[in-house]
């Protein structure tokens, strides 16, 4: 049936409904390719459980597939559909799950028997197959509510230093009330600086799950968040790059960044950075292999700077001022060295073999306290004196008996299993088919953006390019994906006021 009649009229004045409905395809050619090669995983985990040469074909297998997004817009020559939720989101799991399962010397490939790799890949399989059917299946509904939700993206048409004041507004006063919380400037900034290992903002969000009062101030800090969207969106919408106010804005932006690296969490410092990061590479894409040479060097050195994040995790000023002391209490020739053995490890796979070793033979599911935990995080406790609590909030050194059960100590390690892994641990196949919905809605939502995108005006891209990050990184784990949600939904709803009283 043609798209026109799929789609009310009023959704047909303007807008860019045809790669709306190639964002359909792409979740289509998903489906085949993750159905067809479920049938392989599960076939090789029944005739060939030890084989470790066929657990590795998998992985490369699962990875090739995983990579239909960018086989599909090539065929098409619709690059810039790669700047999508849904395209992004097949993609992910070749970063969170699979090279760990195929990469020699990874603990995934060392310590996890190949039938538990193989049964791995299946279940992920399973999880992706969810995800792509209900894509499909709530496509018009979900697309419908999308470009409604986002109509202020076609109506909402602020001036350059309209963003500039307006990021000049987000940096100070949330930087202004938390400087009021914590006594002084001084104080703050000692805060802000500290890192996770000094309980500093890293954590602030675990913290607010166990009950902390403070988490009515929760929506200040997504508003500072939105700091380098606004920033990056001023400087891209002046007509003079020498705008000093949108320079300015500009260097709000990157200040929020580096606050952020300082405090040792990777998924808080990418969200904020994501802004700037999809506006170079949205902007920039098509400009040949000059662009695309610089563009690996810098995602190289991105992933030094997430290095030595995890590597010393607090007082990266202390690491920047003195590399030499801070390499030698980490029993380091250099900050800087690259040496696997210390290497932080994001072990999903290994730790997600372990939970299929686990469950439901051995223990029971969890259930959905987690999912809801989750959900209901912001809500103060002073409110809700009872609301549920994530697994491990109080003590963030607890540890799974399953995890417990295997070969490896976990102290360097990380202490998520992918989505996929939480999903199981749910309720099996059944947890698999619940988040499954919830992330087939959210990528529906925020895929329905690219409706507005076709003058590829900054708000739109700014806000795409914030759900293509999450869409990424929300397949490390849902509460990674919710967490750094509720900034971007504040400022939905604050455009969609602007929007009602204009």
């Amino acid at each position: 049936m043609p798209i026109a009649k799929r789609l009310p009229a009023d959704y047909l004045k303007a807008g860019d409904i045809n790669s709306i409905l190639e964002l359909k395809k792409i979740a289509w050619a998903c489906l085949y390719a993750q159905f067809g090669t479920s049938f392989i995983y599960f076939l090789s985990f029944l005739l060939l459980p030890e084989s470790h040469s066929t657990a590795v074909i998998c992985g490369v297998l699962a990875i090739l597939v995983s990579l239909t997004p960018i086989v599909y817009v090539f065929i098409t020559k619709r690059f810039e559909l790669l700047f999508s939720c849904i395209s992004i989101f097949n993609i992910a799991p070749i970063w969170f799950l699979y090279l760990e399962a195929v990469i020699p010397g990874y603990d995934a490939y060392v310590y996890s028997p190949p039938a538990y790799r193989m049964e791995a890949f299946f279940w992920i399989s399973v999880f992706l197959i969810f995800i792509n059917l209900l894509y499909i299946l709530l496509w018009k509904k979900g697309t419908q509510l999308s470009i409604r939700s986002f109509s202020f993206l076609k109506t909402i048409k602020f001036k350059p230093n309209t963003y500039a004041w307006l990021t000049i507004a987000s940096f100070f006063i949330p930087l202004m009330v938390f400087a009021y919380l914590y006594g002084s400037f001084d104080a703050l900034w000692k805060v802000l600086t500290a890192g996770r290992a000094e309980g500093g903002s890293g954590s602030v969000l675990m913290q607010e799950s166990v009950g902390n009062a403070s988490s009515f101030m929760l929506p200040l800090k997504w508003w500072w968040e939105l700091t380098p969207l606004l920033g990056a969106i001023a400087f891209i919408s002046a007509k003079h790059k020498y705008n000093l106010l949108a320079v300015f804005s500009l260097l709000l932006g990157l200040t929020i960044i580096f606050i952020y690296f300082l405090a040792g969490s990777r998924g808080a410092m990418m969200f904020v950075a994501a802004p700037p990061l999809f506006f170079l590479f949205y902007y920039n894409w098509q400009k040949g292999i000059k662009f695309w040479i610089v563009a690996s060097v810098l995602l190289f050195l991105l992933i030094a700077v997430m290095e030595m994040q995890v590597r010393f995790r607090g007082n990266l000023l202390d690491v920047i001022a003195n590399p030499e002391k801070a390499a030698r209490e980490n029993d380091l020739k250099s900050a800087t060295t690259f040496d696997p053995s210390k290497s932080h490890r994001d072990n999903n796979t290994y730790l997600f073999c372990l939970l299929i070793k686990g469950y439901p033979d051995k223990y029971e599911y969890h259930g959905f306290n987690d999912l809801l935990a989750t959900l209901v995080n912001p809500i103060p406790r002073a409110i809700w004196p009872g609301k549920p609590i994530l697994n491990g909030a109080k003590d963030i050194s607890y540890q799974s008996q399953f995890v417990l059960d295997g070969p490896l100590f976990m102290g360097t390690t990380s202490l998520t299993f992918s989505v996929v892994g939480e999903a199981y641990i749910a309720k099996g196949i059944w947890g698999l088919l619940v988040y499954g919905l919830i992330y087939s809605l959210f990528l529906l939502f925020f895929d329905g953006i690219i409706y507005y995108a076709y003058d590829k005006q900054a708000l739109t891209a700014g806000m795409l390019g914030v759900g293509v990050f999450l869409s990424f990184w929300g397949f490390r784990s849902f509460f990674a994906l919710v967490s750094l949600l509720y900034p971007l939904l504040l400022f939905i709803i604050a455009m969609r006021l602007v929007k009602l009283f204009k």
